[in-house]
């Protein structure tokens, strides 16, 4: 898999709006260690479509990988995928960006879920009124309805507490040689430290 690690952003938010063919550019870095740049927006119909294709995989408190994901895991390695560094945790990741009214939601949103100690879980919404999210419950990563029924009605609907937005970015994207780095950060789930008193999260 490749990974893409951001150079730099130059706008977010409405302001980059218009999409802009990427351009690619070779050259070496300074370990001659080739790579390409990349010029051109990060939209959020492109990280949605990127997201869906984890689909199925099994959730894991701590998972950062395609082996296995946790709610914030997933999120930053599918932002990691386009060249957007995120936060770790949910609860970090819920001040980052900007704050959209929840009631125009665009695709690739990312909506954050009390869960005992603030935001704990964070869900990615796609459209249609619908989310794709690595589901403790669910044991993966699945889609759900945002205003579903029964126990997900009533988890999703209580416990929404912040909507933050990072797309679409405009920047110069640097995309690496190297190929399946298992982890674009490193580092252990800084949300374990919330598990011990931590409600069934979906």
């Amino acid at each position: 898999m490749v990974l893409i690690w951001i150079r730099r952003i130059v706008a977010v938010g409405a302001l980059a709006s218009a999409m802009i063919t990427p351009k690619l550019e070779a050259q070496s870095t300074a370990r001659s260690q080739p790579s390409v740049h990349v010029a051109g927006v990060v939209d959020g119909s492109t990280v949605v479509e990127t997201a869906r294709r984890y689909l199925g995989v099994r959730y894991v408190l701590g998972g950062t990988t395609p082996n296995a994901f946790d709610c914030s895991g997933f999120i930053r390695y599918v932002f990691a995928l386009h060249g957007l560094p995120m936060p770790r945790t949910a609860h970090e990741q819920a001040a980052y960006g900007m704050a959209p009214d929840e009631k125009n939601l665009e695709p690739g949103d990312l909506l954050f879920f009390y869960g005992g100690r603030g935001a704990q879980h964070i869900a990615m919404y796609i459209g249609g009124d619908s989310i794709i999210h690595a589901s403790s419950s669910g044991h993966r990563v699945m889609l759900a309805r945002l205003s579903g029924t029964g126990t997900h009605r009533t988890w999703f609907g209580q416990r929404l507490i912040a909507v933050r937005r990072v797309l679409p970015a405009v920047g110069t994207f640097d995309l690496p040689a190297s190929l399946a780095i298992p982890d674009p950060f490193g580092g252990s789930s800084a949300d374990m430290a919330f598990a011990p008193s931590a409600p069934l999260i979906y």
